[in-house]
């Protein structure tokens, strides 16, 4: 049953840190920019982070976003927003609402929705000004 959302995980003191500190990020955050975070108060390691955020992901937790830099972030799936991201520098910036806030349970026979993901795609003002 590993990996099923409601399985059974040893609740350690590095996945309730790596869960606090990105319920505190303004925004979806890599694992590296939570790494960082976390080293500054306790030892963790890099690879612990990601099996604590690979583990929310499954469960349902946490959402991975890939936005124009070409990271995975992560982010609390109960404050899920789209993004937008300039073609040009790959600025990006959280939309206030989801763009799909309905999103019916089944679209299919048999196929269960778990979430989506939504990047809005163009160019940022300021490179919009640099190219005129």
């Amino acid at each position: 049953m590993r990996g099923h959302v409601g399985a059974r995980r040893r609740n350690t003191w590095q996945r309730a840190a790596v869960l606090q500190a990105i319920s505190q990020a303004p925004c979806h955050i890599t694992a590296e920019e939570l790494h960082d975070r976390l080293r500054r108060t306790r030892p963790i390691g890099l690879a612990t982070v990601y099996r604590a955020l690979d583990a929310f992901v499954r469960d349902g937790v946490l959402e991975p976003a890939h936005v124009g830099d070409g990271k995975v972030r992560y982010g609390l799936a109960a404050r899920h927003h789209d993004h937008l991201v300039c073609l040009h520098c790959g600025a990006w910036e959280a939309l206030k609402a989801c763009l799909v806030p309905r999103l019916p349970r089944r679209l299919a026979p048999g196929f269960k929705v778990t979430g989506h993901q939504v990047e809005v795609y163009g160019y940022c003002a300021r490179c919009q000004a640099a190219t005129a």
